[in-house]
Formats: structure tokens, C-alpha cells, sequence
């Protein structure tokens, strides 16, 4: 297997580093990736799939049929941008001002697109059935839900599911992972202040939401924790504040809103304890009234073992030493794959972007291009082994 995969991926690689170019200049928001969702179309198109499309809105699937008895199992990537302006000189650079794929997803779409053609190519010594899934709305945490309702699993329900996910905290076309949790969970939180608006040359006379909404921000930052002093691990950060419409006004309300990260369920339980009783107390001391709501949740992505196991397996057949890696710790990151993991076995894996590469969710982001080939090679593997009838998950 390893000659065969690694002459078809020498094939499609320049094709490949070519489409992850077009799919980096149109990157698009949460639910509106009609031009990429065109792209990924034509291309499944021309490898004589049938598409399913408008999956929640702009999501796709295809299921590659082998020519042998087997399980079925499913292959995810993400489509969707963030809402960061690109700083690049790059030839490919986003055309759409305000967004860009500063988290790798066109790298995710090409990886799948490119398995595909393989798997397709490959298909008469392909076991089963590979479903094939492209998923919008991951950014914001309720695309994979989305998806998950809207049937984009198919029938029968895929025996595991896989995904990969730029990383840069590793070597370029280093693949890794980890059993168990290998993410966060994630809570995103809004915080409403009433206070009493005013004159803002008589401070005196009211009661700023402001200001109080400066000491929630405070203290809730503080209960970031990397668990080496003996507390659990959390992070809670703050990404927006909302408050008053001119300068010399002192308003009514102010709004905060953020996320919180736990390791596990029994973690995060004591996190949003101890938030909730921090921002009351804070809304007592200040004299303004608080309303906490939490907007919504996403769990951990827990890697399963048989799986994980089956991922060195194929690792070690496909890739040299120096192309894989072990993941010792659990990223505070969040992930809505979580969402699938919750209901079948599955496995995430981190594709190294290159020690020197810029953090993820930043300007200067771009996905590697000789990251492509491992990533798309273990795809493959993955793909061809999950679904041998005499792979068996015994493992939850």
C-alpha cells in the first residue's frame, strides 16, 4: 500500500498546491461558503461522484463506494474563514476584504478533495465505504451540530470519523495525536451590566456599567489557569465589550462576552461555580445589575483509542520517523469535531504548518504547502484500513 499511495499523491500534489491557492483567495464567513462550496462541488463532480448539497445550508457530502465488502466510515474537513484581514504579499492572497483562512480550512478542504481522488482512483481495492463530508460553520462553534442534524452522516451511521487540523506548534508535514481528550471544551458566555447612564461631567450621578464591567473583565481573567499550581486547568478570555454610543455619556448597559475552556466535564462544571459567583459578587459590590447567559457549548474532541492506535499503525507504514509525532498534552483549543466524537468513534489529528509558521487565527497565517502531502497521504490510509471488515473499535 505504501508505493501505491505515495505514487498517487506525487500525481496530485502540484494540482493540489494549486487548488489550496484558489481556495485561499475566497475565503468566506461562518454558513456563507457558496463560492467554496461551488469549488468543492466541480471538483467531486469531475471524480464522477454524487454530491450532496446544501447540507445546513452550504455543507456537502459524496459517498466513494468500494469494490469490496466493508465498514463505512467518514472523512470531515471545515470550509469556513475568520473574520481577520490577511496581511500577505502572497500572489493567492484573500480577495475578500476582512476575511481569511487564518485557521488552515482551504488547507482541510484540499487534504479531503485530494483523498478523494485517490480513494476514487483507488477504488477497486477499496474496502466498504468512505463518505466523504465538508462542513461549514466551524469558527463558530454550531456548524458540526448543524450538520449532524441535518442527516450529513448518511445511513448507516459511519462505524468512525475522521479529521485533520493545521497545527504550527509542530514541524511542517509532521502528522500527530493523542488518545483521549486531545481539545477543550468550550462555553461562550455574555455578560449584560445595568447600571444608571448619565452626564459625563457628573460621574457622581451615575452609576458607570462601564467601570463595572472593567472589574468583571478583571477578576474573570484571572481564573485562567495552567494547572501547575495544583488548580485545574481553565482559560477564560474576553473577545468583546459593547458599551456607550459617544464620549461624554455615560450609558445604561454594558455587554461582555468571551469563552470559558475546561479539560473535562467535571471541570468545567467548578469553572462556571466559581464565574458565575465572581460576576454576581462584582454586580453586588459595584451596585449594578448582572445577567449571565451562555450562549452556547461545545464539547471536547475525545479522541478514541482503537483509532488512535490504528493511526500509528498507518503511520508507521506510510510515513518516515521524522513525519510523526506523539501529542503529550491536551490543547486548550476547541474544536466542534467534539460534536461528532460525542456520538461515534473518532480521530483528530494535528498536521504540522512548521515551527517558524504564525500562530493560527493571526494575519499572517497560511496553511504550508509541503504539509499537503502528509496530509493527504495519511487520509488515505486511515480511509483504506478503517474500513476492512477485520477492523474491528472494541474501545469507547
Amino acid at each position: 500500500m505504501r508505493d501505491t499511495i505515495y505514487n498517487e499523491v506525487c500525481k496530485i500534489i502540484d494540482k493540489a498546491i494549486e487548488l489550496r491557492h484558489r481556495f485561499h483567495e475566497i475565503p468566506e464567513r461562518s454558513f456563507e461558503e457558496k463560492k467554496t462550496a461551488h469549488l468543492i462541488v466541480q471538483e467531486l463532480l469531475q471524480m464522477g461522484l454524487d454530491v450532496e448539497e446544501g447540507i445546513a445550508g452550504t455543507g456537502i457530502a459524496a459517498n466513494i463506494k468500494g469494490g469490496l465488502p466493508g465498514n463505512t466510515i467518514a472523512l470531515r474537513a471545515d470550509m469556513d474563514a475568520l473574520n481577520i484581514e490577511e496581511e500577505s504579499p502572497k500572489p493567492y492572497a484573500s480577495k475578500h476584504k476582512g476575511l481569511s483562512h487564518s485557521c488552515g480550512h482551504d488547507g482541510h478542504i484540499v487534504c479531503l478533495l485530494e483523498t478523494a481522488r485517490i480513494l476514487v482512483k483507488l477504488r477497486k481495492r477499496l474496502a466498504g465505504t468512505v463518505r466523504i463530508i465538508f462542513q461549514p460553520g466551524e469558527e463558530n462553534g454550531t456548524g458540526a451540530q448543524a450538520m449532524i442534524d441535518s442527516g450529513a452522516l448518511g445511513s448507516p451511521l459511519p462505524s468512525a470519523i475522521f479529521a485533520l487540523h493545521a497545527w504550527p506548534h509542530l514541524e511542517s508535514g509532521v502528522v500527530a495525536s493523542k488518545p483521549g481528550n486531545i481539545t477543550a471544551a468550550i462555553d461562550y458566555f455574555k455578560i449584560t451590566v445595568k447600571g444608571k447612564g448619565g452626564h459625563g461631567a457628573r460621574p457622581h450621578d451615575s452609576i458607570s456599567p462601564i467601570i463595572s464591567a472593567s472589574h468583571i473583565v478583571q477578576k474573570i481573567s484571572a481564573l485562567t489557569n495552567n494547572g501547575d499550581n495544583g488548580k485545574y486547568p481553565c482559560v477564560v478570555s474576553v473577545g468583546m465589550i459593547q458599551a456607550g454610543a459617544q464620549p461624554n455619556a455615560i450609558p445604561d448597559h454594558a455587554s461582555i462576552q468571551g469563552t470559558i475552556r475546561s479539560i473535562n466535564e467535571t471541570n468545567r462544571q467548578k469553572t462556571l461555580e466559581i464565574f458565575n459567583q465572581m460576576v454576581k459578587e462584582i454586580g453586588t459590590q459595584q451596585n449594578v445589575q448582572v445577567a449571565i447567559d451562555f450562549i452556547k457549548y461545545g464539547p471536547p474532541v475525545n479522541n478514541n483509542p482503537d483509532l488512535y492506535h490504528l493511526f500509528e499503525r498507518v503511520g508507521e507504514e506510510l510515513l518516515v520517523p521524522e513525519k510523526r509525532a506523539y501529542i503529550k498534552q491536551q490543547s486548550m483549543g476547541s474544536e466542534d469535531f467534539g460534536n461528532y466524537t460525542q456520538l461515534l468513534p473518532g480521530l483528530l489529528i494535528r498536521l504540522g504548518m512548521g515551527k517558524s509558521s504564525p500562530p493560527l487565527h493571526t494575519s499572517k497565517f497560511d496553511f504550508c504547502d509541503k504539509s499537503l502531502d502528509a496530509g493527504i497521504t495519511i487520509l488515505v490510509g486511515l480511509a483504506m484500513k478503517a474500513v476492512e471488515n477485520d477492523f474491528k473499535i472494541s474501545t469507547a
